[in-house]
């Protein structure tokens, strides 16, 4: 498969994540609990596209979420992030989207035998999820606990979330989405305990994610990789597709 390949099932990916309505090919993502919102694709003329960041902007003041918008390397018009910023928003850190065929040999970089891994399969689990998370210093852990449990109730199946134990205790996390009908995973929200790094837990939930995704026929899985991940993961296997940041706008802020 070609970079230009994966560049087209990232966007049709995108694209099928929620709903569009309106001008400039916008796709929006809501959370299931309505505190957030993401725009996740869009394609807007220059013309038009100070126009719908304001209406963006106006509706999250008026409705008190959350926006994000994020930006990806080969989205237009080519300012988007610029005018974004101009518009009130913030900028976050830059991230590498990466690629990963499923094939065995992939997956062997990835192996996750000899750890105590465990799927989380209700709304209790979530609790050592939202520990983990804590001990990162997150001060959003229990609203963010909240979005995940709506999530695994709402839309069951879209989500897997994967937990590392160490000596019984929840050590690191991350998840996996699924969206309906397409070829592709997504890995998101990689979290290992300060006292818990270096251990090879990162890499052993990458390699348990994959492992779910294949077992589901998806036949690649992406992911947006911070500046701490993108090495381990390149090292092993995964390849550059494009980039992307998100920009946040905070009603009243």
């Amino acid at each position: 498969m070609t970079d230009h390949d994966l560049l087209a099932g990232l966007d049709g990916e995108r694209r099928a994540v929620g709903s569009s309505t309106g001008r400039g090919g916008v796709v929006r993502e809501h959370a299931a609990d309505g505190s957030e919102r993401r725009i996740v694709y869009a394609r807007c003329a220059p013309e038009e596209l100070d126009e719908v960041i304001k209406e963006e902007t106006d509706l999250a003041q008026r409705l008190s979420y959350t926006l994000e918008w994020k930006v990806y390397g080969h989205d237009t018009p080519t300012d988007l992030g610029e005018r974004l910023i101009t518009a009130g928003f913030e900028p976050d850190d830059r991230e590498s989207v990466l690629a990963l065929p499923l094939s065995e040999g992939a997956l062997a970089a990835f192996d996750p035998a000899g750890r105590d891994i465990r799927r989380v399969v209700n709304e209790q689990g979530l609790d050592d999820y939202a520990e983990i998370a804590a001990a990162l210093g997150r001060r959003d852990a229990q609203q963010e606990r909240q979005r995940l449990a709506c999530e695994l109730r709402d839309v069951p199946g879209a989500m897997s979330i994967h937990i590392a134990y160490v000596d019984g205790r929840p050590a690191a996390c991350g998840r996996v989405y699924f969206r309906p009908g397409g070829p592709y995973a997504e890995l998101a929200g990689g979290r290992t305990r300060p006292e818990h790094r270096r251990q090879g837990l990162f890499t052993a939930l990458v390699g348990s994610r994959l492992r779910e995704a294949r077992d589901r026929s998806r036949t690649h899985a992406f992911v947006d990789a911070l500046p701490t991940s993108d090495p381990i993961l390149r090292g092993r296997g995964f390849e550059p597709v494009t980039w992307t940041r998100p920009f946040v706008y905070e009603p009243g802020a």
